[in-house]
């Protein structure tokens, strides 16, 4: 191409044969890809049924294609140049509706999570512990469980709330000079996966501390650790003695 049809094509907002190559190449990619997500979304959907779930109770299909015009950028750098164009656009999908605590809340929420096909088995990585594929009934029952255990966790953090508000009163009654507050300890598994738990503090103006762990239920709870300020500056000497002196239980 002549460089004065070159630049008959920019004065004129024309598109130059390349960018039109690219244009149509976007534009059968996105027809290709519509065609594809559509026998995708149905297919999904017909396992879903067929497993027992329920549509607008256990899953939701969104998925829609349609032809858009809209203003696209195409290429990069000195290649880069914009145009407008109709294409196929394909949204949505099959998506599992769960339930889901949201911890940072503390309430319970709705979400959807995208789930994928496998041949004729069903995968949704958010509620099942393995990254793989289940026959839809079996994925049915991952998804039951997997909402009964985020309701459990919604109940036992507001129990353990419960717990802890009440353990923080109690405290501060029984010790009105102390400062009695909540506070974060964790232990490691066997894995080294590192687990939180609530603890309360008891600090005095000495520095010195006590810390208790909560149990099960309301004033179960039980010395998590404790520090003696005092204790900790005496001599070795001073220790025995104080030791010596202690009155033994009977």
């Amino acid at each position: 191409m002549s460089n004065q049809v070159k630049q008959l094509e920019l004065d004129f907002g024309m598109l130059t044969v390349a960018q039109q190559d690219r244009v149509d190449r976007f534009k059968s990619s996105s027809n290709s890809d519509a065609i594809r997500r559509t026998e995708s979304a149905r297919s999904i959907q017909e396992l879903l049924l067929s497993g027992g779930f329920q549509e607008g109770i256990d899953f939701v299909n969104d998925f829609k294609c349609e032809k858009v015009t809209e203003v696209r950028s195409f290429g990069y750098g000195d290649d880069g140049f914009e145009a407008e164009v109709t294409f196929t656009n394909a949204t949505g999908g099959c998506s599992l509706i769960t339930d889901y605590f949201n911890s940072q809340k503390n309430e319970m929420v709705i979400r959807k999570c995208s789930v994928s096909r496998e041949g004729d088995k069903l995968e949704c990585s958010y509620i099942t512990p393995q990254y793989r594929a289940y026959k839809p009934s079996t994925l049915l029952s991952k998804l039951q469980d997997y909402n009964i255990g985020q309701k459990n966790k919604y109940a036992c953090a507001n129990k353990t709330k419960s717990i802890l508000n009440h353990t923080i009163d109690k405290y501060k009654k029984l010790f009105p000079n102390a400062t009695v507050e909540e506070g974060k300890d964790y232990y490691k598994s066997r894995n080294y996966n590192y687990t939180e738990f609530p603890i309360v503090y008891v600090k005095f103006d000495s520095g010195s501390y006590v810390s208790f762990r909560l149990g099960s239920e309301i004033d179960e709870e039980y010395t998590h650790k404790k520090f003696d300020a005092v204790a900790s500056q005496m001599s070795a000497m001073d220790l025995l003695e104080m030791f010596n002196n202690q009155e033994v239980k009977k």
